[in-house]
């Protein structure tokens, strides 16, 4: 990884956990402001801000609330998600500028950081979309924007949590054979490449490919479950 792609994931990787730990509902309001920025650009218009709109309707709906699970023991379990944290997002020239919107909408109401690799016919799109995004109100880092020759290097590399796709079947497989190869935990392929109906982007469940489940568990009771062991190493208190 050379010095400019390795200062890109560090940016990335500081901003996550703060991105992250700001939590479903107060980034949902950060990113209705981008949706409606959108509506107002000629080239992306209304479409791309209802798919906006709809990926934070579901996140709200499905991973807005923390769950309660049962403690057999009298325990504590509290179900809740994340992001996995830095995904590329990449698309192939032919596909529409609304599943790359719903792409990114996605990761990011769900607590992930992105690289943005767009061809270089689309980089003027890309500087669009994040100016957007950061005026928005989306903190700076949390999305960047790169090449996708830099994105081929980050795919060999564990940094990586996922890719974002949306564009053809032959991409998708050479990124999916890359992502296969690489060391480590094996990175998260998110892919749409029916670019008529968006089949993939538009399913009710479609913003969990972006998370992790997680389970906070609080125990106070004895082993035993006798109470007053507690009390045991707490001086005159």
């Amino acid at each position: 990884m050379n010095l400019h792609t390795k200062n890109m994931v560090e940016s990335a990787q500081d901003k996550w956990e703060m991105w992250n730990a700001v939590g479903v509902t107060a980034r949902a309001d950060i990113l209705k402001k981008w949706a409606f920025e959108l509506a107002e650009d000629p080239e992306l218009g209304f479409v791309c801000t209802k798919m906006v709109l709809y990926q934070i309707k579901q996140a709200l709906s499905l991973i807005a609330t923390e769950q309660n699970m049962p403690g057999p023991t009298g325990e504590s379990n509290v179900l809740y998600t994340t992001g996995r944290g830095l995904f590329v997002v990449r698309m192939s020239v032919e596909a529409s500028f609304c599943g790359l919107v719903a792409q990114i909408s996605a990761a990011l109401v769900t607590g992930n950081c992105l690289l943005l690799c767009l061809p270089k016919t689309h980089q003027a799109m890309a500087d669009k979309l994040l100016n957007a995004l950061l005026l928005a109100g989306v903190p700076s880092a949390v999305v960047q924007i790169s090449t996708p020759a830099i994105s081929d290097e980050l795919m060999q590399d564990a940094v990586l949590a996922g890719v974002a796709y949306v564009g053809n079947e032959q991409e998708c497989i050479a990124i999916n054979r890359k992502l296969a190869a690489s060391p480590g935990l094996l990175a998260q392929l998110v892919a749409e490449t029916d670019l008529e109906k968006l089949t993939t982007l538009t399913d009710s469940h479609f913003i969990l490919r972006y998370i992790t489940e997680k389970v906070r568990t609080i125990n106070v009771t004895a082993v035993g479950g006798n109470a007053t062991l507690l009390e045991l190493g707490c001086g005159d208190l």
